[in-house]
């Protein structure tokens, strides 16, 4: 039992250095490219146990799951079973008041984002992409601008919450956002993963 004990809080060890804080910078220049409100717009390497960290900078904007079929709508109003995580509009105050949210991944799914000012004009991002599938980046990005930021079907009912969970368009509940404006969240959510394994290996002694 002790060497059970022992495998996983050395796996707890590893996971909680191996994961990584992916920042994406919202604001950028959208004057002349909207579609650069994200930055970068795609990430391809989230792993379990990472954190995105949107990091609004510039302009008032939002950082908002939603679902491919419906780009520029809060997913949870296109689908009731997702509640994805919403920044709300963060108004920076011309650079001087720049806060952030953090979002942990818990699943390896595709989830997509868009931001409320700029999605009709191509303002949208994407994690962990399958580019060899039918919804790509840039097949996300056209529905958005083709949609006008309109819905493209009738929607299901679903509320918001204070507190939302990230997921993505085929699976629900895959990690939930909360809002931060320094490095310390970032700590507590990376040491409340490494805990979860302790507590499981004190379950079976």
């Amino acid at each position: 039992m002790r060497s059970v004990l022992s495998a996983v809080l050395a796996l707890s060890v590893f996971s909680a250095a191996s994961a990584k804080q992916i920042v994406i910078t919202v604001g950028g220049n959208t004057t002349t490219n909207t579609s650069a409100v994200f930055q970068p717009a795609q990430i391809t390497n989230a792993t379990i146990g990472d954190t995105l960290f949107f990091n609004f900078t510039q302009g008032n904007h939002t950082a908002t799951q939603s679902t491919f079929a419906g780009p520029c709508i809060p997913a949870h109003e296109t689908n009731s079973t997702i509640n994805g995580f919403d920044s709300g509009f963060r108004d920076t105050v011309n650079g001087t008041a720049i806060t952030n949210l953090v979002v942990p991944i818990t699943a390896n799914d595709t989830i997509w984002f868009f931001d409320a000012n700029t999605c009709a004009e191509g303002g949208v991002g994407g994690v962990n992409i399958n580019d060899s599938s039918t919804e790509t980046l840039d097949g996300f990005r056209r529905n958005a601008i083709r949609l006008n930021g309109t819905k493209s079907t009738t929607s299901a009912s679903g509320s918001g919450s204070g507190t939302h969970t990230a997921t993505s368009s085929r699976t629900s509940s895959t990690a939930s956002g909360n809002t931060s404006n320094n490095g310390a969240e970032r700590s507590v959510v990376l040491g409340l993963g490494a805990a979860v394994p302790m507590v499981l290996a004190a379950m079976l002694l």
